[in-house]
């Protein structure tokens, strides 16, 4: 799931938060948390391999953007060629996403999702010498922290080694794709911007299921139904959504609402799947949401970074 563009981007600078904002932010939380507990229960109930569940929800995602796109009369013009940043995101991160969401559970996926806006800022150390202040270190160290604590209760849970560490890598994916294109919000509308990374995604993983030969899906309409909804909830509704407040809001603002994905996340692992929750869940949890509300709080730090 995308967190903020590249820190230190202009429109970091910028104070004011046109109506509609904060509340665009909260849903695509809600829809990104909810998509990832439907996306683990479609897995569970179907016992369909992971890359083939991911053609199907991204042929539901693009189709009911493409169907937006139409209601709307919204221009694809120049969004194409900007679009190959989906490869990235939802491409890469998700393909990574769902083989590790098939061995761990949704808490847990929840929880080191969120991750993403603390390895953006360590991302662009690497990539373009921009320097985190040393509050941000501190986050780093506090998220990280929580997330190994997490992955510590996969020994008497329904996580894994494997299945965490494929969920950190497509976070490490997604947070490249808020590198790469912390940019596009300038110049391509929202929705046209969703629906073309979605594309060339979605290209992107048949292409991969045909390199692999991959197993077909075999599902009951039930289930496609299911594994339809999951896609659109998780991809096509927050992509949309986030795109759109990045239009209202400054995205440091915006990223605080981030938050609140591995809240909705684990919640509703809860409630509609039935996970349990060891102490190690609660403390790693807490840890990494406190430090990117401690982040997210602190405005200034997160828009000035030193250079060298």
């Amino acid at each position: 799931m995308p967190a903020g563009p590249l820190p230190g981007h202009a429109r970091d600078r910028g104070g004011d938060v046109r109506a509609g904002g904060p509340l665009l932010m909260v849903a695509s939380a809600a829809t990104w948390a909810g998509g990832l507990v439907l996306t683990k229960l479609a897995l569970d109930v179907t016992g369909a391999a992971p890359g083939s569940v991911l053609v199907v929800q991204l042929i539901a995602s693009v189709g009911a953007l493409a169907a937006a796109c139409a209601v709307t009369g919204a221009g694809l013009a120049g969004a194409w060629r900007h679009g190959w940043v989906g490869l990235l995101e939802p491409g890469i991160a998700y393909q990574f996403a769902l083989a590790g969401l098939a061995l761990t559970s949704a808490a847990n996926a929840s929880v080191l999702g969120s991750l993403e806006p603390v390895m953006v800022p360590l991302i662009a150390w690497a990539l373009l010498r921009q320097r985190p202040r040393p509050r941000l270190l501190v986050v780093i160290a506090g998220a990280t922290a929580g997330s190994v604590l997490v992955s510590f209760s996969a020994d008497g849970s329904s996580g894994s080694w494997l299945g965490d560490g494929l969920v950190v890598a497509s976070v490490a994916a997604a947070a490249l794709y808020v590198v790469v294109a912390s940019k596009q919000v300038t110049t391509v509308a929202p929705l046209p911007a969703a629906l073309t990374q979605q594309v060339w995604a979605l290209g992107f993983v048949i292409a991969c299921q045909v390199v692999l030969a991959g197993p077909l899906l075999s599902a009951t309409p039930g289930q496609l139904v299911l594994i339809a909804a999951a896609g659109i909830l998780n991809y096509a509704l927050p992509f949309w959504l986030y795109l759109t407040a990045l239009t209202r809001m400054p995205v440091a603002r915006a990223a605080t609402y981030l938050t609140l994905i591995p809240v909705f996340g684990v919640l509703g692992a809860v409630l509609l799947l039935g996970e349990r929750l060891t102490w190690l869940d609660l403390v790693g949890g807490a840890l990494v949401v406190g430090s990117l509300v401690v982040d997210a709080r602190a405005v200034p730090d997160r828009t000035a970074v030193e250079v060298r």
